[in-house]
């Protein structure tokens, strides 16, 4: 069993100190008196090491327990941790016999010492425990600041220290001394201060579980191993002290880190002591005690560091291996209900790789493929279906209906049933090959019901405007003699011409309504259509501009679309005369279109720099018969004209949108149609990504005479005041 902190201690009032900076509580006075007791203590063991004809002491351990004590305490309360630290400090050294300029300026370089290194880690460390975060070291990075800390700190601490032993020294001055000073500081934040903030983790966190942890029996017979080598090594003349690291990576690598720390420190301890009693290789290289402890305390920071710094790294490397899983397990959940929904689609969804083969499809693309090639298997009846889709039979679209869109495939299934299924399709970049080939998705509708519906919408729109429009036409004629035969001042004649007016609104009512059910169920005959050019279908939107206004189209041109001519005739007569009729008081219509392939699509914009529109009413404009308060008063119209725009667009397989002119005023609408028909060769895999060619022909009755042509309808939108 994996040796690990498995139900750590609840947080509690009686924390060692605050989980953030920012907690304004102050520290517990249970826990200040306890740091307060433990410095004392410490100090006065310290001050024991003292040798003749020194001064200082050779190690001092409280400079570790008094940055937990700062660090604990609120940023805001520094001073109930920076004065009793000062006092107490300077209390021992004085009942310690030390140098008047010793109690004064050791006193002095501790509380400087201190404070710099604790504000450094809460600068440069703000997820530790007591610089606002919750969490002790958990990787190298943070371990190498906290060091950096510590070293800035002690430095400027034996400065100031080395500055009273100059004052008491005379002529003994001593070039070691403030190495020693450095040294025995820099040991005692390092040794207890990272210790012991790992305890304090340990204490009031949730300690990370090891992911490749060393059971119980393993840990004893490390220290078992330990107990016997550090004596050893230290009884024995050589320098053979490095042996004592495998033993600190060994746990730093199988343990949590405090478990590692706790080890290190017994082991860099028992060669401290060992040292101090006069055992050890660093006794040959000196007969001064100062230089064996200093000596002995390098050896004591060595190994301690390596333990932390290879302790920290696995917990980094534990930390990204648990990411890893999580991430792998919200993968899975994710493509689980991605499965999900894709299965409970009517739509049927195939995946074609690079090479044309499939990849993948749900449960409808599997119905669909059993209706259409019933009788093998699904990777069969898949094939069959994909191979139907993208390349129709000449019999199938000889036979085709007016209603059908482009993109609509109809299919004969056995049964002597027709079956019309509306085909999308999406390159996929993510399976991009080097030679320019990409995947494909196909999406797969079946659509004959409402197909079917639409079927007699033309023939009933046509005999509607013939019907209608001949007793119209005969109001209007009638109307137009009465009014020649009134004086010109008559109240009668003001009312005969608000009737011819509301006939003429009518006729364009009705011009509208054939225009919409043609453009919903009209014959369509698909080919490649260029957009730009002198003989584009932008080109023929010209008659609707205005001797100032401006049509601004790419130099370089605009891509070739795949579409109905007229249709798309229709569509940009519709946006173009749009803008014109839309435009502000004394300002010339500006009409700018531009575009770009995106994938088996062309994304259109054709902005212009008219009134606009309300952001609340770009939602709205493309509804049959909506008309913006705004401008009603204003403009006369029918509001089809953009709800004929959208039918096109939709029958193209697309969709439109209004947006905003950046920058404004004015209005872009954004339309996406099929991109033309690439050159691909027959017995090539590219012939999967290519387009089919289709060809709808009406088998509903021409439009009567009477009845307006696409190309006759008057552009219509309502727009509304930005």
């Amino acid at each position: 069993m994996p040796l690990s902190r498995v139900s750590p201690h609840p947080r509690v009032e009686s924390r060692i100190g605050p989980p953030s900076a920012t907690d304004s509580a102050a520290l517990a006075p249970r826990w200040a008196l306890a740091c307060a007791v433990a410095y004392a203590v410490l100090a006065v063991l310290a001050r024991l090491t003292v040798v003749d004809g020194q001064t200082v002491s050779l190690v001092w351990p409280g400079a570790g327990v008094a940055i937990l004590w700062l660090l604990a305490e609120s940023p805001q309360r520094q001073w109930r941790v920076l004065v009793p630290l000062g006092l107490i400090h300077s209390s021992v050294a004085w009942l310690t016999d030390a140098p008047a300029a010793v109690v004064v300026l050791g006193s002095l370089s501790l509380v400087c010492q201190t404070w710099v290194s604790v504000a450094l880690v809460r600068r440069w460390c703000p997820t530790l425990l007591g610089a606002g975060g919750t969490e002790s070291f958990r990787s190298p990075r943070s371990l190498a600041y906290v060091c950096g800390a510590a070293a800035l700190g002690s430095l400027l601490g034996a400065l100031i220290g080395t500055l009273g032993v100059w004052f008491v020294s005379g002529d003994g001055w001593d070039a070691w001394v403030p190495q020693a000073w450095f040294g025995r500081q820099f040991t005692g934040i390092v040794v207890f201060g990272c210790v012991g903030h790992l305890a304090w983790e340990w204490y009031t966190q949730r300690v990370p579980r090891r992911t490749q942890g060393g059971s119980r029996r393993e840990l004893v017979v490390l220290w078992a191993v330990s107990t016997v080598v550090v004596p050893l090594v230290f009884l024995q003349p050589l320098p053979l002290v490095f042996l004592v690291m495998p033993l600190a990576v060994w746990s730093a690598a199988r343990f949590p880190t405090f478990v590692a720390a706790l080890h290190a420190l017994a082991l860099g301890v028992g060669g401290l002591l060992l040292t101090l009693v006069g055992l050890g290789p660093s006794v040959d290289l000196s007969s001064a005690p100062l230089h064996q402890t200093l000596v002995a305390q390098v050896f004591l920071v060595a190994v301690l560091l390596t333990g932390l710094f290879v302790g920290t790294l696995s917990d980094r490397i534990d930390e990204l291996l648990v990411r890893m899983g999580e991430a792998r397990a919200r993968a899975a959940e994710q493509a689980e209900l991605l499965g999900e929904m894709t299965e409970s689609m009517d739509e049927g969804l195939i995946v074609l790789d690079r090479d044309g083969t499939i990849e993948r499809s749900n449960g409808a693309s599997r119905r669909l493929a059993h209706r259409v090639c019933p009788g093998g298997t699904d990777a069969e009846a898949l094939a069959g279906l994909v191979e139907l889709v993208l390349h129709p039979p000449a019999a199938d679209a000889s036979s085709a209906r007016a209603e059908l869109g482009v993109g609509d495939v109809q299919l004969q299934l056995e049964s002597g049933e027709d079956l019309v299924l509306a085909v999308s399709r999406a390159d996929l970049a993510n399976q991009q090959s080097d030679d320019g080939r990409s995947g494909v998705l196909l999406v797969l509708g079946d659509v004959t019901a409402h197909r079917k519906g639409l079927r007699p919408l033309v023939s009933f729109a046509s005999t509607a405007a013939h019907d209608l429009r001949g007793p119209l036409t005969a109001v209007r004629a009638w109307l137009e003699l009465a009014a020649h035969d009134l004086p010109a001042q008559s109240d009668v004649l003001a009312s005969v011409r608000r009737a011819e007016q509301s006939a003429i609104q009518m006729a364009g009512l009705i011009d509208d309504l054939l225009a919409q059910a043609v453009a919903e169920a009209g014959d369509l005959v698909v080919t490649d259509v260029d957009l730009a050019g002198p003989d584009g279908t932008l080109a023929r939107t010209s008659a609707l501009l205005g001797p100032d206004d401006v049509l601004e189209i790419p130099d370089d041109g605009l891509p070739a679309v795949r579409g109905d001519e007229v249709a798309l005739r229709q569509l940009f007569a519709n946006l173009v005369g749009n803008a014109v009729k839309y435009s502000r008081p004394g300002v010339p219509a500006q009409v700018r279109v531009s575009a770009r392939r995106r994938g088996s699509r062309v994304v259109i914009d054709v902005e212009d720099n008219g009134v606009g529109i309300a952001e609340r009413e770009r939602q709205v404009i493309f509804e049959r018969f909506h008309r913006a308060a705004a401008t009603r008063a204003e403009h006369g119209g029918t509001g089809m004209g953009l709800a004929i725009c959208q039918t096109i667009v939709q029958r193209h397989g697309g969709s439109i949108e209004c947006l905003a002119a950046d920058p404004g005023p004015g209005s872009v609408f954004r339309l996406d149609l099929p991109a033309a028909t690439p050159e691909v060769t027959a017995a090539t895999p590219e012939v999967l990504a290519a387009t089919p060619e289709l060809t709808v022909v009406s088998d509903l009755p021409a439009p009567t005479p009477d009845a307006p042509t696409p190309e006759a309808l008057t552009p219509d939108d309502e727009r509304a005041t930005a």
